[in-house]
C-alpha cells in the first residue's frame, strides 16, 4: 500500500503542472472596458446581445437602488463584456452575485471575502493584476465583477464542468480537487447545493427574461460524457478555500 500511496501522490503532482496552468496562466480576455476606436467620435456599441445591457441594468437597479445611475451603467456594462470575453453566460453571474451577496457591494464574509462576487482579497488581487485594471478599491462593483468573472472562467476551464467549477468556486477548488481524484470520485452531496441555488436563480431570471438561450458555458458538451477529471489545482495560486460567501451554503469545514 506504501507503493500505491507513493504512486498517488507522484500522479497529483504531475498533474498541477499539467492543469494548473488552467488557473495560473490567464486567458486572452481582453484588458478592459475599452471598446473599439470609431472615426465619428461615437461612443462604441454597447457589449453582448442587443438589449442585454439594458436588461442587466434593469436588474441591478432592482436589486441595488442605492446606486447611482452612472455607476449602476457601468457595473451592467462590464459584467457584460466580461461574461462575453469569457464566454460565460451573464445570467449565470447575476446568479452567483445573487447567492453570494444578495446585490452588495460592501458584504464582507467572516473569512474575509470581498463584495458581489465574494472573493478573498488575495484573488482579487491576482485577477485585478493579471487584467491590468484599474481598482480604486477591491469592493468597486465593476472590479469585483469583473475579478470574479475572470476567476470563474480559470475554474470552468480547470474543471470542465460548471456543476464542479461552481463547487469549486464555493469550496475551494483543492477541496473538490481532492474528491475528484481519490476513491470512485464522488463529491459529497452537501457541496451540491451552492450549485443548485446558482442555478435555480438562473432559471427564475431566464424566466423572467422570457430568455430560452443555451446552456450556460462550461458545461460538458452533450454526448460526451463526464469531463475527464483534472488532476490538480496549482497550490500556490488557488487557496484551498478561496472566499466564503456572505449567502452561500459552505459546507461545514
Amino acid at each position: 500500500m506504501t507503493w500505491l500511496r507513493a504512486a498517488r501522490g507522484a500522479g497529483m503532482a504531475l498533474g498541477a503542472v499539467a492543469l494548473g496552468a488552467a488557473v495560473l496562466v490567464p486567458a486572452p480576455l481582453g484588458r478592459g472596458l475599452a471598446g473599439p476606436v470609431r472615426d465619428d467620435g461615437a461612443p462604441p456599441p454597447e457589449p453582448g446581445a442587443p438589449g442585454l445591457v439594458e436588461r442587466v441594468d434593469e436588474r441591478l437597479g432592482e436589486r441595488m437602488p442605492g446606486l447611482e445611475l452612472p455607476e449602476r451603467r457601468e457595473l451592467a456594462r462590464a459584467l457584460v463584456l466580461e461574461s462575453e470575453l469569457a464566454r460565460i453566460d451573464p445570467l449565470l453571474v447575476l446568479g452567483i452575485i445573487e447567492v453570494e451577496s444578495a446585490y452588495d457591494p460592501e458584504a464582507r464574509s467572516r473569512r474575509g471575502a470581498l463584495g458581489l462576487m465574494q472573493l478573498r482579497e488575495p484573488t482579487l488581487r491576482r485577477e485585478v493584476e493579471r487584467a491590468g485594471i484599474d481598482c480604486p478599491s477591491l469592493t468597486d462593483p465593476a472590479v469585483n465583477v469583473r475579478a470574479g468573472i475572470r476567476y470563474l472562467r480559470r475554474l470552468l476551464d480547470a474543471f470542465g464542468r460548471e456543476e464542479h467549477a461552481l463547487m469549486a468556486y464555493n469550496a475551494g477548488p483543492n477541496r473538490i480537487l481532492g474528491y475528484l481524484r481519490e476513491g470512485d470520485g464522488e463529491i459529497p452531496e452537501r457541496f451540491r447545493v451552492y450549485p443548485r441555488k446558482v442555478r435555480a436563480e438562473v432559471r427564475r431570471l431566464r424566466r423572467g427574461w422570457l430568455v430560452a438561450g443555451p446552456p450556460s458555458p462550461g458545461e460538458a458538451a452533450p454526448g460526451r460524457g463526464d469531463a475527464p477529471r483534472p488532476a490538480a489545482v496549482a497550490i500556490a495560486d488557488v487557496a484551498p478555500t478561496h472566499r466564503a460567501g456572505v449567502a452561500s451554503s459552505e459546507p461545514p469545514r
